[in-house]
């Protein structure tokens, strides 16, 4: 357990300097003076273009080293057998702290005319770092390769100022074997984005395909979507709300908010609250109200 956590910390460390060098003049260390646009964000703009294989930050990169749940998560997390004597479940803590990287590049543009594609990764990981009792375990890691098409347009709907329309293949999944602990998910997505002045709100369906270690996922982690950001000077508001679309026993989603507020030059607190279903993967049919304070690099800052 001890070297697989090892060689697990190297490679996020690796991960984050090999970034920095390759992003340059876009680094994520860079000095902020506001929060992307959806046009900067997504080159939506001939002025905003860069040149195509440019690693650049996707959804928010951040290190929360508390995570507070409502109660202990009940899907036991087992020792396998060639780490100790005999396998056993590990009474896991409320208590952890969450990594997120995620990161995006362009791989052809002008597609269609103004079209961009996209590809991306996010890597979330949840570390048992309090639990010393079975060594400071990473409970779970979902995995989240996309491809990303998305397409600049101007005009109004339902008074709302639509910025992007595209869509998605992603899929998502734990990286785990076995009926018991696999999960994984893949979908196709459609995204529209809306922005004004201070704000932007990307809503997104999907249909979901081979889902069969977890048929019923999308009752509990949702058939759509909806972020909005509120930039206000030096903070940035986030609400994401997602849900299964279904009434009676079906009837499930969660709601998550985020606020980066500045502490000291580059350096952004980052604070989260989240309450319902699918926070991870492994227990995403069970609902959790969870808490956790930390520290934000990039993605959508």
């Amino acid at each position: 357990m001890e070297n697989y956590l090892k060689k697990t910390l190297q490679i996020l460390v690796l991960s984050l300097f090999a970034s920095t060098s390759l992003l340059g003049q876009s680094s994520i260390f860079k000095k902020r003076e506001s929060y992307q646009t959806l046009n900067q964000i997504w080159e939506l703009e001939p002025e905003t273009k860069k040149e195509p294989f440019l690693i650049t930050t996707y959804k928010p990169v951040y290190v929360l080293p508390f995570r507070f749940s409502s109660h202990r998560r009940a899907v036991d997390f087992v020792v396998p057998a060639d780490e100790v004597s005999t396998e056993k479940p590990i009474q896991l803590d409320n208590v952890e702290a969450t990594i997120q990287l995620s990161f995006k590049a362009k791989i052809a543009q002008n597609i269609f005319g103004k079209g961009d594609l996209w590809i991306a990764y996010t890597q979330k990981s949840y570390w048992q770092v309090y639990n010393a009792e079975f060594s400071r375990p990473f409970r779970e890691t979902n995995y989240e390769p996309e491809i990303v098409f998305n397409y600049p347009v101007k005009f109004d709907f339902l008074g709302l100022k639509t910025k992007m329309l595209g869509f998605a293949f992603n899929h998502q999944s734990n990286g785990r074997e076995g009926n018991q602990f696999s999960r994984s998910w893949n979908r196709f997505i459609m995204h529209a984005g809306f922005e004004d002045k201070d704000w932007s709100l990307i809503v997104r369906t999907w249909v979901a395909f081979q889902t069969n270690e977890n048929p019923d996922i999308e009752n509990y982690m949702g058939r759509a979507d909806a972020t909005f950001n509120y930039r206000l000077n030096k903070h940035l508001l986030t609400l994401k709300a997602q849900h299964s679309l279904r009434t009676g026993d079906e009837n499930h989603g969660s709601v998550e908010f985020d606020w980066a507020f500045p502490i000291y030059g580059n350096l952004t607190g980052y604070a989260q609250f989240f309450h319902g279903y699918g926070d991870a993967m492994i227990d995403y049919n069970q609902i959790h109200t969870i808490g956790g304070i930390g520290i934000v690099f990039a993605g959508t800052l």
